[in-house]
């Protein structure tokens, strides 16, 4: 995929940020439903151009909408009388519409950036160092954990241990999560330590200096605009439909 279609992380952050603070000071229910709207014309859109990544944010999406029902199961049902209140219905409506879309802007908008290539993007937005190196650090880690927790389930299927619902089952996972939390630890001191050991430090390779600002390419800044213009758009129409 070309430079064109793939704009500077820092502008894909700062258009996800941008996206996600007005959807959370949105009070009204048509601008979130506005803004869905046209969130999801863009969707159809790139979706179009790259068919390959549907099947993907349809999963996701309705991985996230799972938490939306039960979200409206604890905020909009009231259980004493088993019915829907008006005042929780509305909430209910703005959380999902909000969730919804900042999940989609998340998913259009930081395609294709791995974890590490978002630390690069908050560092290079300002994020001091320490701060930096931390956020690197924890996904490193994080990442760890899950290869980790790979080898020991596959060496758990391998001795043909079989999930039931009695307390071995229990005593099982819970052994299960002392061994990754161990073999995570252990695994990232010796990767530390041979680190220092041949005089490495990742860090300033991880972090490396983005791009200077003025050197992008307008494209890039057009991208930037499109999103900020997207969203003002769908705030002034919602405040024309709510005054006509």
């Amino acid at each position: 995929m070309s430079h064109h279609h793939r704009p500077d992380r820092r502008l894909r952050l700062v258009a996800v940020l941008l996206v996600s603070v007005a959807a959370s000071f949105a009070s009204s229910t048509l601008t979130l439903s506005l803004m869905l709207a046209l969130a999801l014309i863009s969707s159809v859109i790139l979706l179009s151009v790259r068919p390959n990544n549907s099947f993907r944010l349809i999963r996701r999406m309705l991985v996230v909408n799972m938490f939306v029902v039960l979200i409206w199961l604890t905020v909009a049902l009231d259980w004493r009388s088993m019915t829907f209140t008006p005042s929780g219905i509305t909430l209910a409506t703005q959380l999902s519409l909000r969730i919804n879309l900042i999940t989609l802007a998340s998913l259009l908008l930081l395609t294709g950036m791995t974890a590490l290539d978002l630390a690069r993007a908050a560092s290079g937005l300002g994020l001091p160092r320490a701060l930096g190196s931390l956020l690197t650090m924890s996904i490193r880690q994080i990442a760890l954990l899950g290869e980790t927790q790979q080898k020991i389930q596959l060496a758990i299927r391998a001795r043909a241990y079989r999930p039931r619902i009695h307390w071995h089952t229990i005593r099982v996972s819970a052994q299960q999560v002392a061994w990754l939390i161990i073999h995570a630890l252990l695994r990232a001191q010796r990767t530390e330590l041979g680190l220092k050991a041949r005089g490495l430090d990742t860090f300033p390779v991880l972090l490396r200096p983005a791009q200077p600002w003025r050197l992008l390419p307008r494209s890039e800044w057009y991208f930037l605009a499109g999103t900020a213009l997207a969203v003002i758009t769908a705030i002034a129409a919602a405040e024309i439909l709510k005054r006509s």
